[in-house]
């Protein structure tokens, strides 16, 4: 399954926003142009389609977990709809199928007498070997619902307006066509896409004996670290051993081994790791993971997730952040090589990573004169270094000291 493109009106800054994707994609922009938002759109997504009431009533009432989520650059945008579609592919046996999924919500503030609802929602999909239009899977605008092979779901009551049309389906979905059980679930796996925010902190409290009940560290809708020391230990349980334990030595010359130590009546599993020299052999002695520089176990959190990844999509976000440059370059050409199975978002402020890949794969956002988000392809450094200058973000000075000669 990927993403082919996001659309996304009235949420925080991305007013009208559309991001078309490859399988590599890398999106660069200054602080506050809405790489983050755009990112956020999937824990967005998640908690209408399949979080707890009180998730969904703090988000009707035009707030989140991650704050105000309605726009209100200008006044007549307050209480404005917020909308999301995705286009996205999956393979069915030896069809393909390409699938729009809409959703359409009004916000309104607390102090509103109106509730906020679900205003229209639909999926969409079509054989892409056949022609004609799109056969719609469902249809919803406001409580009123069309789904095919005369499903018994005609209408949503009142008291489930802030129900997606999708979560009440998916119970029912093993009545339609394959191919419209595949999208449904695609939706949901979509929603579920990680992104990783590595905080070498938060990494180090996982690893330490006083948290290590605890499991992945999410803020704001991202993974500051995963469960990372269980998820080292399932890898090297499973056939990815010896795989992860090349690619650690190899981009970080390190050899991990896992520990036991008793304290009390307790027991507990801890990592050290040993140097590899240059001629191959190991350092004499073992250093506590947490020893380890912060880039270091940054690149090791980044590692760990990708080697552990379940799903089809993943991001990461700022991915240069305390990672030497050096490390960066073999980081990226190791992603790009060994993971080409999962598509992939980075966002990034560093022109450093951006002369690490090809300038087909980026595409850079900026919010000119706060008017909203908009997201374009790079046609070539000369233009990327234009549209990143300015009052709201100066690149180009260290674009001009970065380019190469034969550039």
């Amino acid at each position: 399954m990927k993403i082919t493109n996001i659309k996304v009106k009235g949420y925080k800054n991305l007013l009208d926003c559309t991001y078309n994707m490859n399988n590599f994609n890398v999106l660069i922009g200054a602080n506050n142009s809405g790489k983050s938002n755009l990112l956020e759109i999937f824990s967005f997504l998640d908690d209408i389609i399949s979080g707890s009431d009180d998730v969904k009533t703090k988000i009707f009432s035009g707030e989140s977990l991650r704050g105000k989520i309605s726009s209100d650059y200008t006044p007549f945008l307050q209480n404005s709809n917020i909308s999301l579609e995705l286009e996205f592919q999956d393979e069915i046996g030896e069809e393909y199928f390409k699938y729009i999924y809409y959703l359409e919500i009004k916000t309104v503030e607390a102090f509103h007498k109106a509730n906020g609802h679900i205003i229209k929602e639909y999926l969409k999909c079509k054989n892409t070997k056949k022609t004609g239009s799109m056969k719609t899977v469902f249809e919803r605008n406001d409580t009123t619902v069309d789904v095919i092979k005369g499903s018994k779901i005609s209408k949503i009551d009142n008291t489930e307006s802030l129900l997606t049309l999708i979560s009440k389906i998916s119970d029912i979905k093993e009545s339609l066509e394959d191919e419209a059980q595949r999208g449904i679930s695609d939706v949901f796996i979509i929603a579920k896409t990680p992104v990783i925010y590595s905080s070498a902190n938060e990494i180090r409290d996982t690893f330490s004996f006083e948290k290590r009940e605890s499991m992945s560290v999410i803020k704001n809708g991202r993974i500051a670290t995963i469960d990372i020391l269980n998820k080292i230990e399932e890898i090297l349980d499973s056939d990815e051993k010896q795989y992860f334990e090349e690619i650690i030595a190899d981009i970080l010359k390190l050899s991990i081994k896992i520990n036991d130590i008793k304290m009390g009546s307790r027991a507990f599993k801890y990592i050290t790791v040993q140097y590899i020299n240059d001629d191959g052999s190991l350092s004499d002695y073992e250093n506590n993971i947490n020893q380890l520089s912060d880039g270091t176990l940054i690149v090791l959190n980044i590692l760990t997730c990708l080697v552990s990844n379940k799903y089809p999509v993943l991001a990461i976000e700022e991915l240069e952040n305390c990672i030497h440059p050096k490390l960066l370059k073999k980081l990226i050409e190791f992603i790009g090589a060994q993971f080409s199975n999962i598509q992939l978002i980075i966002t990034t402020h560093s022109p450093v990573l951006i002369n690490m890949v090809k300038l087909e794969n980026v595409s850079y956002i900026v919010n000119k004169n706060y008017t909203g988000a908009k997201i374009e392809a790079v046609k070539n450094k000369k233009a990327l270094v234009k549209e990143l200058s300015g009052p709201f973000s100066n690149f180009s000075d260290i674009f001009e000291l970065l380019e190469d000669e034969d550039d």
